[in-house]
């Protein structure tokens, strides 16, 4: 199923966008039954267009493999956090993230391998598709990174079996197999403070945007956040 959808990324127009999830669903209450316990992957669509369109746009991902729930349809955009129907409850997760220029096959195969069913600590593994805007910022912004063609995402939720160290070692394990494909991290997707925010920009940015704090804010007053510390002077 993913190596159909990264494929699949590659045919479709800039006013469809996705993202797929590989799961692993807890054996809890309140988990409807034919997804309980079992490793899901989770595929989200969003097309701004006709419904007609869209199902065409789609139909070769649902011949792809039986389908547990299909919930695919027209939406109101106040019921857009239905896509991805993430638990409302409280909980403790980590997490990390990495741009990506694009994704192969074996880069595909090793997500599996380190991350899916049967991976000691249990992994969500999100990539969500890059394209539109996304990839076409222009000039003169701070926003990193966008050549990227997928972001890719992986956190845990913590409990007594998994910590959170054991968990971010898992997860330097699951973004390394993406080799020189990695750019950087999207700082909006870190769970807790990144050691260096310049993983976040691209080269000059990170400099540029040190030199205007240290204008603005020299006293680094505004810092509880993926911190840019004011430049020194030389």
């Amino acid at each position: 199923m993913l190596e159909a959808y990264r494929s699949w990324t590659a045919t479709v127009p800039a006013e469809l966008t996705s993202s797929v999830g590989m799961v692993p669903v807890p054996d809890a209450p309140g988990v409807p039954e034919p997804l309980r316990g079992r490793h899901l992957v989770h595929v989200r669509i969003a097309h701004l267009g006709g419904e007609a369109e869209g199902e065409e746009l789609v139909a070769s991902l649902r011949a792809v493999a039986p389908r547990l729930r299909d919930e695919l349809g027209e939406l109101p955009y106040s019921a857009t956090p239905t896509i991805y129907n993430d638990p409302s409850d409280p909980h403790a997760y980590v997490g990390d993230n990495t741009f990506v220029r694009g994704l192969d096959a074996a880069a595909v195969r090793s997500l599996v391998a380190l991350a899916g069913p049967g991976a000691p600590v249990p992994c969500v593994v999100d990539l969500r598709h890059l394209g539109g805007a996304l990839r076409s910022g222009g000039t003169g912004g701070a926003v990193g990174h966008r050549d990227a063609e997928f972001l890719v995402r992986v956190l845990s939720g913590l409990d007594e079996e998994v910590d959170a160290p054991t968990a971010r070692g898992a997860h330097a394990q699951v973004l390394a197999a993406l080799g020189p494909a990695t750019l950087g991290r999207s700082l909006n997707f870190v769970y807790g403070t990144v050691a260096d925010a310049r993983t976040g920009y691209d080269p000059g940015d990170h400099d540029r945007l040190a030199r205007l704090k240290a204008v603005h804010d020299p006293a680094n007053v505004f810092r509880f956040n993926q911190n840019i510390a004011p430049a020194t002077s030389a």
